[in-house]
């Protein structure tokens, strides 16, 4: 599988579950969780996500945004998906919302509303976006730029989500009441783990061909 057909698949997994992070699924894509053959075009195959895709069925849809309500927005929500909730290193979360929103628009990634909060979805979404140009950049040719992105999408995991993403996948899977939700963490595990092996792959591309 080259990194372009690879980014573009890991970009569009990331999409999802930062959508199933942020808000309820549509009834739509509930519907295509729920049904084998849909699940069957999920673009990851790695042992996380099969593992989450063969533990999902059918939920009654009204169940859905009760558990993602119950999950994320209660107050005090059961698994809290923001940033600032975890670290103790987080003096002033209006300062980590600032470097964050600093990050996206360096980055040219624009598809999220403002203001921009810590939300772990709002940083997958912002993955995926980096993950789609890795493999646009080095189908392109230009390898320099598929490391450029790759550098920045590592470093961003390293500083932000993985400090905290580990807590936040063990609370879901400890409250989520769904077999969506309960698949959900199985499946982010599964894309950061094809993100880092995507980055890995561009900086081995490149000095590859450096070596050439």
């Amino acid at each position: 599988m080259d990194l372009l057909d690879r980014g573009a698949r890991i970009g569009t997994a990331g999409f999802v579950l930062s959508r199933l992070l942020l808000e309820p699924p549509s009834l739509m894509l509930a519907e295509n969780f729920a049904s084998p053959q849909m699940r069957d075009t999920w673009p990851l195959r790695d042992e996380h996500s099969t593992a989450a895709l063969a533990s999902l069925a059918p939920d009654p849809y009204e169940t859905l945004p009760r558990d993602h309500a119950t999950l994320f927005r209660r107050r005090p929500p059961r698994v809290a998906l923001h940033e600032s909730a975890w670290l103790t290193d987080v003096a002033d979360p209006a300062a980590l919302r600032a470097d964050l929103t600093a990050a996206y628009r360096g980055a040219n990634f624009t598809s999220l509303p403002a203001p921009v909060d810590d939300n772990v979805g709002y940083q997958l979404a912002y993955l995926a976006d980096l993950a789609t140009r890795v493999g646009r950049a080095a189908s392109d040719g230009d390898g320099a730029t598929a490391q450029e992105v790759a550098a920045t999408a590592t470093r961003f995991r390293e500083q932000h989500t993985d400090r905290f993403i580990g807590p936040v996948l063990d609370g879901v899977e400890q409250h989520a009441r769904t077999h969506l939700y309960r698949a959900v963490p199985g499946l982010v595990r599964g894309f950061l783990a094809a993100h880092a092996e995507l980055c890995t792959a561009a900086t081995d591309l490149r000095e590859t061909r450096a070596r050439h």
